[in-house]
């Protein structure tokens, strides 16, 4: 990526604290090892020295990770080895900010090629602490007005779709993981290649009424004959249903989908349990409707996978 403008000439502190280091960042063991470094409060260093350590890593873990503790309320907790930070120093302790992916949630054809759209979450939530924990990027993009600058460029994704629309396209897209497939479904429709038949979508959030993403463009493509759609809202009743269960259900005729049709899977979305589960339902559909063993299922999805026919793009 091209150097920006605004750092191609002289900054103030002000502005590479404001623009170029990640305030909101989770301290490393090495940040205490710089603080006990210019530290001369003695129960500060001795505390710094005792968290950059090897035995002390469990009691950075509680203190640091686990409640999402930023560099920021650190340098707050030890405001008098804070005090002794040299120009030098600083530049060690913050780390900058990291680019962000988001993929593109909007077809080229009904954006005319000269704009996108993003899906993106607004992080936003609690731990032990007071303050709720916010994320840099998604809050920042929240707070712009129309009109703001954004500094970003485009490359291509991991997805492959077969350009042949008569391939049924199981797609997999909890939260956030709808925007590929959303971009995907713009530009079929825009191309009068998508229909019911063709194009499945398992979408799954907490409440229909609060974090179902584009929704009512969703059920208007049902409406049109342009998607099957297959929703999990896994708060809107006692027992949790998430997208894996939804496949479990419709065991059968994602069974003729991707055995009879030929039919690809693609996975997007959180790469936390998600994608494992969603494997899982995968594997039961070809032990329970197949007949496959086990071990069979599980080969025949890493042959999908290596030909290309299941493929993940997570986060």
């Amino acid at each position: 990526m091209p150097v920006p403008d605004f750092l191609c000439e002289p900054l103030t502190l002000y502005e590479i604290a404001e623009q170029y280091w990640d305030l909101k960042a989770y301290p490393t063991q090495y940040v205490f090892s710089l603080l006990a470094s210019v530290s001369q409060d003695k129960l500060e260093k001795d505390k710094c020295t005792e968290l950059s350590s090897a035995a002390g890593q469990e009691d950075w873990l509680n203190y640091s990770r686990r409640p999402r503790r930023t560099i920021l309320e650190v340098l707050h907790d030890f405001h008098k080895s804070a005090s002794r930070l040299t120009i030098e120093v600083a530049f060690e302790l913050f780390s900058t900010i990291k680019p962000r992916s988001f993929s593109v949630a909007s077809g080229p054809t009904r954006c005319g090629g000269s704009a996108l759209q993003l899906l993106v979450a607004v992080v936003e939530y609690r731990t032990l602490l007071k303050e709720p924990r916010r994320g840099l990027a998604s809050n920042w993009l929240a707070s712009l007005a129309a009109g703001d600058t954004v500094y970003g460029w485009i490359k291509g994704g991991t997805f492959r779709f077969p350009d042949d629309k008569n391939i049924p396209l199981i797609m997999i897209g909890p939260g956030t993981g709808l925007a590929p497939f959303r971009s995907l479904l713009q530009e079929r429709i825009a191309q009068n290649m998508a229909s019911k038949e063709t194009c499945h979508l398992f979408f799954g959030c907490r409440y229909k009424d609060k974090d179902f993403h584009c929704g009512e463009e969703l059920e208007k493509m049902v409406e049109e004959g342009n998607l099957t759609l297959y929703c999990a809202f896994s708060r809107d009743q006692e027992r949790k249903i998430y997208v894996q269960h939804k496949i479990s259900e419709h065991a059968r005729a994602l069974w003729g989908l991707i055995i009879q049709d030929g039919g690809h899977v693609y996975i997007s979305g959180s790469a936390k349990n998600m994608p494992d589960n969603v494997r899982g339902a995968f594997e039961d559909v070809f032990v329970e409707v197949g007949g496959s063993s086990p071990d069979g299922a599980k080969e025949e999805l890493r042959q999908m996978e290596r030909t290309g026919r299941l493929q993940v793009e997570t986060w």
